[in-house]
């Protein structure tokens, strides 16, 4: 039987978008290696904000770290939320964060910082930022592991319709398989020393095995991050024609809302002939962009691509424009 669990942490329908970042690398702190940071880059003001930190260490010690904001100290302690024995020899505990009364738009570091003799591993560090957006829905349910399955041992997974999950393999000789509810192989995590993130879309059920003839061979879940969206339509109509010597793009905002930021890239034979933000781009608002042609361009055979994105808030849509004179 599985030891430990996927628990759920928050649950519920946001109004707005929800943004993951994930940092899955191992990273080891000890004499060494004493401080690793990690970027959180917020578009804006964050509704709700969480740091769930996952971590490896011998048992027959209690790390002692610091962890720093900015320049804010968030903590000298050490008290995990969730404790799980791996085997006689090793601990992974789980530390969830709730940085929503500290923490504003911009970039930002989390410093972790470690000095000992035994080493700490950081196994899965993760931000999970929530941004207030009219006319967006989001369902969520945040569950945090470590869930460990040993050799053949099986679990069955109830996701939302989109999830993120972070696992790893620690198998020598065994694979950590999910397989759908109708037996097709989704993704096989091999041995490997870092995590993975891992995005299921479109599946309610999902079951993970451990493949393996090894009572030694294990595999966890540290994390799992599922949702439903709804969202407006995001939709520009982009149309180009030319006027004597120059090129012309009309670009209307179709959507069901106003964009927060329109980006134009415009290349000519490859080269960048054109770049641009535009903010607060208002439904059923148009943008023209007039190009002149080179002398040395207008009896040439040009290939001009032309991409543009449509953002708001978190979310955002690309449309590419390919075109030949």
């Amino acid at each position: 039987m599985p030891k430990g669990e996927l628990a759920i942490f928050d649950e519920g329908t946001f109004e707005g978008t929800i943004d993951y970042q994930m940092f899955t690398k191992t990273s080891r702190l000890d004499l060494n290696n004493r401080e690793i940071s990690f970027p959180i880059t917020l578009s804006s003001n964050p509704e709700k904000l969480y740091v769930m930190i996952q971590t490896k260490y011998n048992k027959s010690y209690k790390p002692r770290w610091r962890i720093w904001l900015d320049s804010f100290s968030l903590t000298k302690e050490f008290k995990p939320n969730v404790e799980l024995d791996l085997d006689d020899k090793y601990v992974i505990s789980t530390i969830i964060y709730d940085l929503t009364p500290i923490i504003k738009e911009g970039k930002h570091e989390l410093i972790i910082s470690h000095s000992s003799v035994n080493s700490l591993e950081l196994l899965n560090v993760s931000t999970i930022s929530f941004y207030r957006q009219h006319g967006f829905s989001t369902t969520y349910r945040l569950s945090s592991g470590p869930l460990v399955l040993s050799c053949n041992e099986r679990v069955e997974l109830e996701l939302l319709n989109k999830a993120f999950l972070v696992a790893r393999n620690e198998s020598k000789f065994g694979n950590l398989k999910f397989i759908d509810d109708k037996g097709d192989l989704i993704y096989v995590f091999n041995l490997s020393s870092d995590s993975e993130e891992l995005e299921i879309q479109g599946k309610r059920k999902v079951i993970v095995t451990l493949d393996s003839k090894n009572e030694k061979d294990y595999g966890v879940i540290l994390a799992s991050y599922s949702f439903v969206e709804v969202t407006p339509r995001i939709d520009l109509n982009i149309n180009s024609r030319l006027d004597s010597n120059s090129i012309i793009f009309d670009i209307k905002n179709v959507s069901e809302i106003k964009l927060d930021k329109v980006i134009i890239n415009v290349f000519v034979n490859g080269a960048q002939v054109h770049f641009r933000i535009v903010n607060n781009m208002e439904k059923d608002s148009n943008l023209t962009i007039k190009l002149p042609l080179q002398q040395s361009q207008q009896n040439k055979k040009l290939l001009i691509n032309m991409r543009v994105v449509g953002i708001k808030g978190s979310y955002r849509r690309v449309f590419d424009r390919q075109i030949t004179l």
